[in-house]
């Protein structure tokens, strides 16, 4: 008989594969239109065709080509909820073309899309994201049809393995299939060390190891059979319930791809577990003796790596469940703004017109910016404003006077900072005010050298040192930033993090649309979510009368922002807590394991030198001082990384050269998580020793 454990692991398996095929594909339809296959992009025009004429072209090319080709378009004022498909049906047996009728089959339900006839879209501009669904011939014809027509344009394969495969790389589903792969392969090696004695059995009624493999693969099969035809059963239910099994296939087909590696990886084990038995003899084999040495060295094969794993992706839950409470902390505070919303740029655009970009909605924002139609909340890292010069980690809001009457901010004497009174005074003839907390004083020299290249990078002979009035604030304070600040990447921080709250920030107060500064800064605060404007209308007014639907292709509610934000850290959130769960679990079982391969081994010996007065510790030292070296390199791990990271540092220093970031050290965490996985998997040990000690010890009084 088989050992229930591999036939859990079975069962596991198939159920993990429906799981992580329904994560993937409600990801990939967030992201892209299923069922295309290529995507051309449209990236530059030299405006000869309208829009319509696009669209009339594109109808045509359809018809001609007999293939469906549909248009994406955000939806203006909920671009995260909704999406607009403009479609021209030209093959009626296309996959797309009942779509017109019967509407898009989403997958998930986060995101809703609407079908409309391309001949609707209008004199919308022809950049952007065109679908093909058809031969991928047709798509080489369709950008050549594009070149008649002025239109740059590149193919791409965003479902295709070479496109999906760096994009995934580094993706939480990754690390799972990891972490449920390495349990799989222990639990099955388990298992089937566990069922020797069943073995030795069969290898005294003349069994040969390929007579026994098959054996036991022709039992899985059977299993394996009722196993997957239960998940699938239990899929079609649920997919019925949530999507109406929308894109069956695609969910089915990424189901059996990944079930389909972690059975060759989980035959693998057993196959190697099984043959691990056949290097004892018969004799010993019957009663349950497994090959120490061989054994023990595969249990800390995965041991060691399940190890550092585990550690990692503590390290990994404890930041991402503080990321869900920050998140939690600034609910409040998006309420309050409440319909105040960001503005998200057309990025399908070539150099030359992201520059009239630039001047156009930049010159739109200053002007909104004058008339306090907006606030202005640019972030910068202070470690990325001057290497070198020592400033520490903290950050840099670059705000309007408009922020300052939003935002309270006060002076060490609890006085609020108020916006600068409406004196007639042009705003390019006030001072810009640069604002620093008590704590920081010491580098207000420093960072007030830096505003010049901040504000006018390129030009800072535009802004001179007796334009920049230094003040104090009190300590302690928190600022409401208006986003996240996922969106600035910096090098001195490299995690993702809610900032919403921003401790004790410097700020650098600029009059109102000023010339401090630039169109390009404008729009690139905007870019990262730093430009609001509290009513929603204003946006819309100035799309309308500056003629910037070309630019300005979403409205973006900041509270409707965060708020899908902690919806994806939440779920980070759990998918984290499952793969701590996982690896817990496989440091456990790999711990019981070398306890059982080495009790077994020495039973005699321990039962001897136990009525002969050995302690416990005596009596097992070699596996203690095994696990003892093993929680030595976990507590070496952290300490070793830092210096690592530290040396590459120092290479830059040596060259010359500012270094990308400030140098690492060991912070509670990293010691706490350390402390509490060398806890962990010590006791686990420990626990599972005393255990078989005292069963040998029992069963050897019994005897006796």
């Amino acid at each position: 008989m088989l050992h229930r454990g591999i036939k859990f692991v079975y069962a596991a398996v198939f159920a993990f594969s429906a799981l992580v095929a329904f994560l993937f594909v409600r990801g990939l339809d967030e992201d892209y239109v299923l069922g295309h296959s290529a995507v051309v992009w449209v990236l530059d025009s030299d405006d000869s065709a309208s829009g319509s004429d696009v669209a009339r072209a594109v109808t045509a090319f359809a018809a001609e080509h007999n293939v469906a080709v549909a248009r994406e378009v955000p939806d203006l004022r909920n671009p995260d909820g909704l999406r607009h498909l403009y479609l021209a049906a030209g093959a009626p047996d296309s996959v797309a073309a009942p779509w017109l009728k019967e509407g898009y089959p989403a997958f998930g339900r986060d995101l809703r899309t609407e079908v409309h006839p391309l001949d609707q879209i209008g004199q919308r501009d022809p950049r952007g994201y065109y679908y093909v669904f058809g031969p991928s011939a047709a798509s080489d014809a369709l950008v050549a049809e594009f070149k008649d027509l002025g239109l740059q344009a590149s193919i791409h394969h965003p479902l295709s393995f070479e496109e999906l495969t760096p994009f995934y790389a580094d993706s939480i589903l990754v690390l799972s299939f990891a972490v449920v792969a390495l349990a799989a392969i222990t639990m099955t090696g388990a298992s089937v060390l566990l069922n020797a004695k069943a073995y030795g059995v069969l290898r005294l009624q003349g069994r040969s190891f390929p007579d026994i493999l098959f054996r036991d693969l022709r039992q899985l099969a059977r299993f394996a059979m009722i196993a997957a035809a239960a998940v699938a059963g239990g899929a079609l239910v649920v997919l019925g319930l949530y999507n109406g099994l929308a894109w069956l296939g695609l969910f089915a087909s990424t189901a059996a791809g990944v079930a389909g590696l972690l059975v060759l990886l989980i035959l693998a084990a057993h196959a190697a577990m099984l043959a691990l038995t056949f290097r004892t003899d018969v004799l010993r084999a019957l009663k349950g003796e497994l090959p120490a040495r061989a054994a023990s060295a595969s249990a800390y094969l995965v041991r060691v790596p399940a190890l550092l794993l585990a550690f990692g992706i503590a390290t990994s839950t404890v930041l991402a469940a503080q990321d869900v409470l920050s998140r939690q902390d600034s609910r409040e505070l998006y309420a309050k703004v409440g319909d105040t919303a960001a503005i998200r740029l057309n990025g399908s655009l070539s150099q030359e017109d992201t520059k009239t970009l630039e001047t156009r909605v930049g010159q739109w924002l200053r002007q909104s910016d004058a008339a306090g139609e907006l606030i202005v909340a640019g972030r910068r890292e202070l470690q990325d404003l001057a290497r070198g010069a020592g400033l520490p980690q903290g950050e840099l809001l670059i705000v309007n006077e408009t922020f300052l009457d939003r935002q309270p901010y006060l002076d060490p004497m609890g006085r609020r900072f108020a916006p600068a009174a409406k004196d007639g005074k042009s705003p390019d003839a006030r001072s810009v005010r640069l604002i620093v907390p008590a704590s920081l004083s010491r580098h207000a020299p420093a960072i007030a050298a830096e505003v010049p290249g901040i504000l006018s990078p390129g030009h800072r002979e535009r802004i001179k040192g007796d334009q920049v009035e230094t003040l104090q604030a009190a300590n302690g304070q928190q600022v409401f930033g208006y986003n996240s600040g996922e969106q600035v990447h910096t090098a001195a921080r490299n995690t993702k993090e809610d900032r919403s709250l921003v401790h004790d920030p410097v700020l650098l107060v600029v009059p109102n649309g000023s010339a401090y500064l630039t169109d390009n800064a404008y729009t690139s605060f905007a870019t990262q979510g730093g430009v609001v404007f509290p009513d929603p209308s204003d946006i819309q007014k100035g799309i309308d009368t500056k003629k910037l639907q070309t630019y300005v292709i979403a409205i973006r509610p900041v509270g409707q922002n965060a708020a899908l934000q902690m919806r994806d850290s939440v779920n980070d959130l759990r998918m984290q807590l499952f793969n701590l769960g996982i690896a817990v679990t496989v440091l456990i079982i790999t711990g019981i394991g070398v306890c059982i391969v080495y009790s077994r081994k020495n039973a005699q010996a321990i039962f001897v030198k136990h009525i002969s007065g050995w302690r416990f510790v005596a009596n097992h030292r070699s596996v203690l001082a095994v696990e003892g070296i093993l929680a030595l390199l976990l507590v070496a791990w952290v300490p070793f990384q830092v210096w690592q990271q530290n040396q590459e540092l120092e290479q830059y220093t040596a060259l010359g050269i500012p270094a990308p970031s400030q140098p690492a050290q060991i912070t509670a965490l990293d010691l706490g998580l350390t402390c509490g996985l060398v806890a962990l998997e010590a006791g686990a040990v420990l626990l599972a020793l005393a255990v078989f000690h005292r069963r040998i010890v029992k069963e050897g009084a019994t005897e006796g």
